[in-house]
């Protein structure tokens, strides 16, 4: 019996280990990918239990996180800080943030969800769309990209002398803005989370490469080979022909390339100019930053992504065109 108690008492064990690790990975993981908003509405006087059930019913709340959220309610002891009103909740909240929103109430800050790649003056419009929302604001685009450039404002930031431009610094994250925000309280909070994240540690020619790397990879799996094609091209004197620098001056990243856009004398051109653009072209996240820091070393020189994104590698100018031949045409 004894025997058969401790097997029970392990097996117990381990799945109360099991099911706290589930409960602190389910904290922070968002509940949806998508940015979409719901309106919600809770009444006063309202139970906990059924705000939770309406939450599972408009997509805000996974089921299976309804217990996650109501220990998070009761470990916290925020049960009674949930505020009755009238709410803007993004599906990509995860618990903590979605039990946060619940406790603004009539002041509830502004979600705005910033993706991976993007450039200053699409990272503004969207703010700008949100912020709008609310008539306590004062956020302004053309001062946010006047902003971007101004030697002032990126000493007061604290970024490395070198940098002259904050495209690049803008960390693509999701955000709750306050609703009194103004144009340089966004900014501040768009560099603190770069800082945050990225650290001290990199040089300005680390972010230009790594947005060129956001741009020209897909995923986790392609980016550290294409970073470390991209630097050993850059080290080895090569010209980096990376379509992405062409799209930059156009603003527009769906523009199809043309022999015209390759010939163009401006300093973002790749297949012109030797080296690095003179900025970053987007805005990277931590996962190109990262490939851009621990490249891949390979025998390769070139590189492709067919019409399903599936990258295909040459070493040679040779076999870079049969891939061309193969895979784009």
């Amino acid at each position: 019996m004894k025997k058969i108690f401790n097997i029970v008492l392990t097996i117990l064990i381990l799945i109360g280990i099991v099911i706290f690790f589930d409960y602190k990975g389910a904290l922070d993981k968002p509940n949806s990918d998508s940015p979409e908003k719901v309106s919600f509405q809770i009444k006063e006087g309202e139970a906990v239990n059924n705000i939770l059930k309406n939450l599972v019913d408009e997509g805000v709340l996974g089921k299976r996180l309804v217990n996650y959220a109501k220990i998070y309610l009761k470990t916290t002891k925020t049960e009674a800080k949930i505020q009755a009103g009238s709410y803007s909740i993004p599906k990509n909240l995860n618990i903590k943030e979605l039990i946060k929103t619940l406790q603004d109430g009539k002041d509830q800050d502004i979600w705005v969800t910033i993706p991976e790649g993007l450039r200053k003056d699409e990272i503004a419009n969207i703010i700008a769309k949100e912020l709008e929302k609310t008539d306590k604001a004062t956020f302004s685009v053309e001062d946010f990209l006047k902003a971007t450039t101004d030697p002032e404002v990126i000493v007061k930031l604290n970024l490395h002398s070198e940098v002259k431009d904050l495209e690049g610094f803008l960390y693509p994250d999701k955000y709750a803005f306050s609703p009194n925000s103004t144009t340089m309280s966004v900014l501040e909070v768009l560099v603190g989370n770069f800082k945050a994240k990225v650290g001290v540690e990199y040089t300005y020619e680390d972010i230009i490469m790594a947005s060129i790397v956001e741009r020209e990879g897909y995923n986790a799996q392609d980016r550290p080979v294409i970073a470390g094609i991209l630097l050993k091209r850059l080290r080895e004197g090569w010209l980096l022909q990376a379509d992405a620098t062409l799209l930059y001056p156009a603003k527009d990243w769906k523009h199809v390339i043309t022999v015209q856009d390759k010939a163009n004398d401006n300093p973002y051109n790749s297949y012109k100019k030797a080296g690095l653009p003179p900025t970053p072209i987007c805005n990277p996240g931590i996962q190109a930053i990262n490939a851009t820091r621990n490249p891949e070393e390979s025998l390769y020189y070139f590189y492709i992504h067919d019409n399903d994104g599936n990258p295909h590698y040459a070493r040679t100018l040779e076999e870079h065109n049969v891939n061309v031949n193969k895979y784009l045409r």
